[in-house]
C-alpha cells in the first residue's frame, strides 16, 4: 500500500427527495489499500460505492479517481470495476465466456482475449476451467468467476458489494482469506461494502464505519476495536459492555474514575472521543474481563455478582453476571479450552478488570 491517494471524496452528498442517503462524505483511499465501508442496512454504504462506480450521481461534492474528476464520466469509462452481491454470472455462458464478456467490445483479437481470460482465471485459481458450464459451479467458484470477470478489465480500483454474503459460513471465511491474499498479490485497491464486522476486520487495512449516511470513524481495525469514537461504533465492532462512570479527576491524559459496580481506577483518555464531562460512558469487551469463584489476583478493580445466564458457543462460553447497582447483566467471554462450563446459573462470582481494558467513550447522555 502506497501513500498516494487513488480515490478522493470531498463533501459528497446524495439525496433521494428529502431523504439524505450520504451526508458530507470526506474520504481518501490509498493505492493498494483494502478498504471496507461497514455499517447496518440502509446506512448509505452501497450508495457511496455506487457513486464511486458511476452508477449513481451525487448532488454535491467531488469524486476523483487517480487524480481525475469523475464529473460526467460514465461508469464504463471509469478505471473501476464492480463485483455485485448476486455475482451476475450469465447462466447460458461457460466460465471463459463469462470472464471474456467485458473484453468483447474492446477491440482485442481473439488471441488477446484468450490470453487475458487465462491470466484472470489463474489469478483466482480457476485455471483450466474455461469450458466449465456456469450451472456446474459451486458458490465459491461462482464468486471467483465474478472476481475474474472484474479483474480481466485491469481496473485500478475493484469495488465489491457484499461479495461473500451468499456463501455459507465456512466457505465465506475461507474466501475472506483468499480475497485478502489476492488483493495483496495484485496490489489493486479494493473497496468493499459489508455489514459483517468480522469480515471487515479480517480483510481490511482500514475500515470506515457508517450510520445514517455519515462516516463516523475511519481507522485501522485494531484502532476501531480498541478506541472507538462513540457508543454507536463501539457496539458495532465486537461485543461490548457499557457502564457509567464519574470522572473524579484528570491529569496527563489519565482519567481517575469511579466505575459503576467496580469502584475507583485510572484509565487513559481516548483521543478519538469528541467530548468529555464528569458523567462518562465507558466500554469493556467481554473477553477482557476475568471471572472466577474467588477473587482473582492481579487486577485493578473488582466486582462481585451472580450468574444470571450462560451461553455455550463451542469455542467460547459467555457468562452474564448481575452486579448490584448495574442495570444490565455484564457479559464475560471465556475461551473454551477444555470443553466445559465452569459456572452455572445462580453461582456467586468475582469479576476482575484491568485499567487498560476500560475504554473511554466520552460524555454520556444523562
Amino acid at each position: 500500500m502506497s501513500d498516494q491517494n487513488i480515490i478522493e471524496i470531498q463533501g459528497v452528498e446524495k439525496r433521494f427527495g428529502s431523504f439524505v442517503a450520504v451526508r458530507n462524505m470526506n474520504l481518501n483511499l490509498r493505492e493498494g489499500e483494502f478498504f471496507s465501508l461497514l455499517g447496518p442496512s440502509g446506512c448509505g454504504k452501497t450508495t457511496a460505492l455506487r457513486m464511486i462506480a458511476g452508477f449513481q450521481d451525487h448532488e454535491e461534492g467531488e469524486i476523483r479517481i487517480d487524480g481525475q474528476l469523475m464529473e460526467d464520466i460514465p461508469a464504463n469509462k471509469r478505471p473501476t470495476n464492480m463485483v455485485f452481491q448476486s455475482y451476475a454470472i450469465f447462466p447460458h455462458l461457460n466460465v471463459g465466456d463469462n470472464v471474456a464478456f467485458g473484453l468483447r467490445k474492446g477491440g482485442l483479437t481473439k488471441q488477446d482475449i484468450k490470453e487475458r481470460v487465462a491470466e484472470a482465471l489463474e489469478m483466482v485459481e480457476l485455471g483450466g476451467l474455461e469450458n466449465r458450464k456456469a450451472n456446474e459451479l459451486s458458490g465459491g467458484q461462482r464468486q471467483r468467476v465474478a472476481l475474474a470477470r472484474a479483474l480481466v478489465m485491469r481496473p485500478k480500483v475493484l469495488l465489491l458489494d457484499e461479495p461473500l454474503s451468499a456463501l455459507d459460513k465456512n466457505l465465506r471465511e475461507a474466501m475472506q482469506l483468499e480475497m485478502r491474499r489476492l488483493q495483496q498479490k495484485l496490489g489493486i485497491t479494493f473497496v468493499m461494502v459489508t455489514h459483517d464486522q468480522y469480515e471487515a476486520m479480517t480483510m481490511s487495512d482500514r475500515i470506515g464505519v457508517m450510520f445514517a449516511g455519515e462516516l463516523k470513524q475511519v481507522d485501522k481495525p485494531e484502532v476501531l476495536y480498541a478506541r472507538p469514537c462513540n457508543r454507536e461504533v463501539a457496539s458495532f465492532i465486537g461485543g461490548m459492555n457499557f457502564l457509567h462512570a464519574n470522572v473524579l479527576s484528570e491529569k496527563n491524559e489519565t482519567l481517575n474514575i469511579d466505575l459503576q459496580g467496580f469502584g475507583a481506577l485510572d484509565i487513559s483518555v481516548n483521543p478519538n472521543v469528541a467530548t468529555h464531562d464528569r458523567a462518562l460512558l465507558v466500554g469493556v469487551r467481554p473477553e477482557q474481563l476475568e471471572i472466577a469463584a474467588a477473587q482473582p489476583d492481579g487486577y485493578d478493580a473488582y466486582a462481585q455478582g451472580s450468574i444470571s445466564d450462560v451461553a455455550f458457543y463451542g469455542e467460547s462460553v459467555h457468562y452474564y453476571v448481575r452486579i448490584d447497582g448495574v442495570p444490565d447483566p455484564i457479559s464475560v467471554a471465556v475461551p473454551n479450552y477444555f470443553h466445559t462450563v465452569d459456572h452455572k446459573r445462580g453461582d456467586a462470582v468475582w469479576l476482575g478488570v484491568q485499567s487498560a481494558s476500560v475504554i473511554d467513550l466520552g460524555k454520556r447522555d444523562t
